[in-house]
């Protein structure tokens, strides 16, 4: 493997604490990343298109650690969001964990949960879950 990784998921959840009725979160994300096996480090850069609460566009450096000898991976990643006022923003400081199920050394499914910190005055806490499918090249 040459330590190119992609990875597309399906995203929903919300964001707690805000006063307007737009609290709902939907997206896809995409992510391509490089995979540091050696130390299980992998940085990324994703890309996650919404339709709530409005349609917007998020930008999303980051970095996952795989737990040796674990089929699970935390991630941290910062966000940058268009959504709600159309200009791009840091929304959230995003922190998760994923379970990764491998079929082959090149496809792997995953499940993940993500919440954190809002990082601006417009973003409510947000708390979204994941399911997409990883592959490594």
């Amino acid at each position: 493997p040459t330590g190119l990784t992609a990875s597309i998921s399906l995203g929903g959840g919300g964001e707690l604490g805000l006063d307007s009725g737009k609290a709902g979160v939907v997206e896809l994300e995409a992510a391509v990343g490089w995979e540091l096996e050696a130390v299980g480090l992998r940085p990324e850069l994703a890309v996650a298109l919404g339709i709530a609460p409005d349609s917007h566009l998020a930008l999303r450096p980051g970095l996952r650690w795989t737990i040796p000898g674990f089929p699970i991976q935390l991630r941290v990643a910062l966000d940058a969001s268009n959504a709600r006022d159309g200009d791009l923003r840091w929304r959230w400081l995003l922190v998760g964990a994923a379970a990764e199920v491998r079929f082959t050394s090149l496809l792997a499914l995953y499940g993940e949960v993500d919440t954190g910190a809002p990082l601006g005055s417009e973003a409510g806490l947000p708390l979204l879950l994941r399911a997409g499918a990883s592959f490594r090249f």
